[in-house]
């Protein structure tokens, strides 16, 4: 089974407003997890799509957010250790027919963290960079300046099967069970930004695989607020980023 944890930071309407989750709820456990006071139409919404929402313990970060969802789980017992945990951010949209396709592919895969196809469009035409190499000290630098270029992107163009990669975008990660636990999760360190990467990069020195899967699509319509140099976003972006290169 997946559990699919997300994040609520004033996106109720984002989330209110999306009708394949809804969809999903109906036969996939779904918690979100409000970092801001939830309104009464995500309450409304919750309620009537048997979603658990947890609405307490605000202002925590990204990766903190998550492993406060995990840890409930767990210690409700709600979780087993066959099951598989889903990182998934509010603005990710996917459809209930992908999310069984995603469930039939992991099964065929001796991995321990997925991922999939993110694209920005609803006609799947405009891919996401979403699945990268290990940045480099300049690299998401770079990235600010040109939301379409990432000199440490794998190039989905030229990826047609599933292939073990060294990091993938926090919008979308699936965990065993197990391997979230093995890696106790998100790190405090990072409030939000980089949180994805240092993650996959314990995974990866802990010889705990993430497979890239190209067949299996949704769509994210990210805001990119990090690019908006005096928004609190890029602030925390900045702090992420020197921590990720010289603290952690």
């Amino acid at each position: 089974m997946i559990f699919l944890s997300i994040i609520n930071h004033n996106h109720d309407h984002l989330i209110v407003s999306n009708t394949s989750l809804a969809q999903i709820a109906e036969n996939n456990p779904v918690i979100i997890k409000s970092n801001t006071p939830a309104s009464a139409a995500l309450k409304d919404f919750a309620g009537s799509h048997k979603i658990t929402l947890l609405d307490s313990d605000h202002g925590l970060g990204f990766g903190e957010n998550n492993n406060f969802v995990f840890k409930y789980l767990v210690n409700n017992k709600i979780i087993s250790d066959d099951d598989y945990f889903l990182v998934i951010n509010p603005d990710v949209i996917i459809e209930p027919n992908e999310l069984e396709k995603l469930k039939d592919a992991i099964a065929g895969y001796e991995s321990e963290i997925f991922t999939i196809n993110l694209f920005y469009d609803e006609k799947f035409e405009k891919p996401e960079l979403s699945i990268r190499r290990f940045p480099k000290l300049t690299g998401p630098l770079k990235g600010l300046l040109k939301k379409d270029y990432r000199s440490d992107a794998y190039d989905k163009k030229t990826i047609c099967e599933p292939l073990q990669i060294d990091w993938a975008a926090g919008s979308f990660l699936l965990f065993k069970k197990k391997s979230y636990e093995r890696l106790e999760g998100f790190s405090n360190k990072f409030f939000m930004y980089f949180e994805d990467v240092d993650i996959c990069r314990r995974a990866k020195k802990m010889k705990m695989p993430l497979t890239y899967l190209p067949g299996i699509k949704a769509i994210h319509k990210g805001a990119f607020n990090n690019r908006k140099i005096y928004s609190k976003h890029f602030r925390w972006f900045l702090i992420s980023y020197l921590t990720y290169h010289f603290f952690s």
